[in-house]
């Protein structure tokens, strides 16, 4: 009775006493209370952590989402001012104003995805697909929008052998993961020759897919929390790198959507 008014308090940290250990059906009574107390903390332990992360997730939005409206402002403060007095002074904070409203827009529809995923309000659509094939196309489409930003995209030859490997896949959301992890990897690539290399293979049963690149490479102390939403390694959060601090988020999302797992290996100066 002492037990049960205690959970009813919300005393759950106090562990059971000897009358758990009874045989008898008093002991049983006692092992469900005690089950019961255990998950009752795990829950509320739970959504305090939601309750946190709901904080944070507000805290980074704010922050993230105030620097471009500031820019915009101090161009259209500019405008009203006649601080741009020229055509072309005009259209250069015009561009500005469109580049930071794009931004915004961009950010928006990544928080509003990594949210549905998050919630598992996302629908996988899962379909059988030739994985090889399906990566050849995808190295072709990225070569082409990333011509712009002289970067190579191949899909490694030597993974030919993997023209068998067949998976279920929603093909919309793994190309967006693979789009994320070569946008990522571009925004920070300034070595010469900008490559991007994908790889195919298959271990134990797991399709294993590499997407590698020749950038800067990642200090050992952010590899661990690179896929952590709004995590950069970049302590300064600074508006240069741009981004949303999610696009990694998604992809670890996406990939363990569909039962698989994500990781990184880099060394600085490698990539």
């Amino acid at each position: 009775k002492h037990a049960a008014e205690r959970i009813k308090q919300g005393e759950l940290d106090r562990e059971p006493g000897p009358e758990v250990r009874r045989k008898d059906e008093f002991g049983q009574l006692a092992a469900a209370f005690e089950e019961m107390r255990l998950r009752l903390k795990q829950s509320i332990g739970l959504q305090l952590q939601y309750e946190e992360n709901r904080k944070e997730l507000l805290t980074n939005i704010s922050h993230d989402l105030k620097t471009p409206i500031t820019a915009i402002k101090g161009c259209v403060e500019g405008l009203l001012d006649g601080v741009a007095d020229t055509p072309e002074k005009r259209e250069s904070y015009l561009r500005m104003i469109y580049k930071k409203a794009s931004d915004m827009d961009r950010q928006i529809d990544e928080l509003f995805l990594f949210s549905k995923l998050d919630l598992n309000r996302v629908p996988f659509h899962f379909e059988i697909t030739d994985l090889a094939a399906y990566l050849r196309d995808c190295a072709e489409e990225l070569h082409l929008q990333s011509q712009s930003s002289g970067v190579a995209v191949t899909y490694d030859a030597a993974a030919e052998h993997g023209r068998d490997i067949i998976v279920m896949a929603d093909r919309e959301k793994l190309h967006r993961a693979i789009q994320n992890i070569a946008d990522n990897s571009i925004k920070h690539m300034v070595r010469e020759p900008k490559q991007i290399r994908i790889e195919l293979s298959a271990n134990a049963g797991e399709a294993i897919v590499r997407i590698r690149d020749n950038g800067a490479g990642i200090p050992p102390e952010a590899l661990p929390h690179i896929f952590d939403r709004f995590y950069r390694a970049d302590p300064s959060r600074s508006a240069q790198a741009g981004g949303s601090g999610l696009g990694l988020a998604i992809v670890k999302q996406i990939v363990e959507g569909h039962g698989g797992r994500v990781w990184a290996e880099s060394a600085e100066g490698e990539g």
